[in-house]
């Protein structure tokens, strides 16, 4: 007997201030299966108000928009939400570093291929199917719990890291820092490919630029009206965790963090 799986169906926002580009934009997403485009914004502070409104799980941003840049709505959101997924889309080639710098997933450059739009889409697809089995167990067979060490890939070779001697995992451009007690290591992994490795292990994803070893937490500090700052052991590095991840390792610790 065989099962099928349904296709997750994708929301999107689209923030462009140049009406025929948002045109173009949503009919080649709405030509995708299961994609819906839920809005359109403008200009910066409408795409920020509408992806708190409509809490889509893409958002495709232009970096030059009236009231705020693309850059900076990106760090709003990311910091609301961590798990939506953007996508720079733009006529300026030369902002691809800060844009990886706020976790941008892609950057495409206009004029649009429509092959390339899909493409992402179906990269993301994958992304969100697999965190969707993560989240229900679905896809965390037993033997990959409670492992001792994970295999890591770095340039030229791969390396065995032991798990608790993980502090902390963040980005820095294009790559992914493992910090040790012992040191850093640079890979080319993904931080969602290397937070299903550490699945059903102390570790807890919290900031989207951010996943922390629980055993290594210090203490916890309410840090402005969206986060809290992170005191980890073995590190001086500042930590940043979302005020709505803060919420969900209380319920996943029993505990007060945000009071």
């Amino acid at each position: 007997m065989s099962f099928s799986v349904d296709p997750i169906k994708i929301t999107v926002l689209i923030a462009e201030d140049d009406p025929v580009m948002r045109h173009i934009l949503r009919k080649a997403l709405e030509e995708i299966p299961d994609v819906t485009v839920v809005g359109e914004a403008d200009n910066g502070l409408e795409a920020i108000r509408l992806a708190k409104e409509m809490a889509p799980q893409v958002v495709f941003l232009d970096i030059a928009m009236p009231e705020k840049d693309g850059l900076e709505v990106a760090r709003e959101i990311c910091d609301a939400s961590p798990e939506t997924v953007i996508i720079f889309a733009t006529a300026y080639e030369n902002f691809t570093h800060e844009a990886f710098e706020v976790y941008a997933f892609d950057y495409l450059i206009k004029p649009f291929k429509i092959n390339r739009i899909r493409k992402t889409m179906e990269r993301i697809r994958t992304r969100l199917t697999k965190a969707e089995m993560v989240k229900d167990g679905s896809h965390t067979p037993r033997a990959e719990t409670n492992l001792k060490k994970i295999l890591v890939k770095e340039e030229g070779k791969k390396t065995l890291v032991s798990i608790r001697d993980i502090v902390f995992l963040t980005r820095e451009g294009r790559s992914v820092i493992i910090h040790t007690i012992e040191g850093k290591i640079k890979t080319t992994e993904t931080m969602e490919a290397l937070e299903q490795k550490l699945t059903g292990n102390s570790f807890f994803r919290c900031h989207r630029g951010f996943i922390i070893n629980l055993n290594m937490v210090k203490e916890i500090q309410p840090w402005g009206r969206k986060t809290c700052k992170v005191i980890l052991n073995n590190t001086k590095e500042s930590i940043t965790m979302t005020k709505a991840r803060a919420r969900e390792l209380e319920k996943k610790l029993g505990v007060n963090l945000t009071k």
